[in-house]
């Protein structure tokens, strides 16, 4: 049901948060992370949201929201008759989201509290966009093949992560999901990409299709 609730990266329903993705950490310090200065201007947020190529009235799912950075633009893109839906599966960066939601005056954003392998969608979405998150999904296999149950017949997958060796965690294998790796991933829930996208010079971003 629509609500004027509001919505955005990562964790497990409060407590279990440490079990439930790779290099968990408090709403609250992931969101000084994710809303340095610096690292917004390097994510190109008009520029991905562009790509996607939304429709008015689709509906798209953020998974791994975080504190709500693209929800607004997302927002804005699908118009007042779709709907976003902001998923994360630490309900503590709702309030962030919800107040970009606010200061934004848009009501099509709905917060969604998923799991650590199934993001509890209320409804089928057109768009999944897993933006900086596939990385830290504990169980990446289980968490897609329960994504693709969501997806609208002709709906996309949008994948924008870290080249292998390259971005903050270039040291550590088990926080590295590479392009190579996430196309099997998709491959093996039978979606394949349509386009490949060259935006960033570190990141691979890739819309997939079945």
């Amino acid at each position: 049901m629509k609500r004027a609730a509001i919505v955005f990266v990562l964790a497990a329903v409060l407590a279990p948060a440490a079990h439930a993705q790779r290099a968990s950490r408090p709403a609250e310090d992931w969101t000084a992370t994710l809303e340095a200065p610096e690292r917004v201007a390097g994510l190109k947020i008009p520029e991905v949201v562009a790509a996607m190529t939304l429709r008015p009235g689709d509906v798209v799912a953020d998974l791994g929201a975080g504190s709500g950075l693209f929800v607004v633009p997302l927002s804005r893109a699908i118009g007042a008759k779709g709907t976003v839906l902001a998923v994360d599966i630490d309900r503590n960066f709702f309030p962030h989201i919800q107040q970009k939601a606010k200061a934004a005056g848009v009501t099509n954003i709905q917060t969604v509290a998923g799991e650590a392998t199934d993001p509890k969608l209320p409804e089928p979405v057109d768009v999944a966009l897993l933006h900086d998150v596939l990385h830290h999904i504990d169980n990446p296999a289980a968490y897609l093949k329960s994504l693709s149950t969501y997806l609208k017949p002709t709906g996309r997958i949008v994948v924008v992560d870290y080249l292998a060796k390259q971005g903050p965690h270039r040291d550590d294998p088990s926080l590295q999901t590479g392009k190579e790796e996430a196309a099997k991933l998709l491959a093996a829930i039978g979606f394949t990409p349509v386009d490949n996208v060259a935006l960033f010079p570190d990141k691979y971003f890739v819309i997939y299709r079945r």
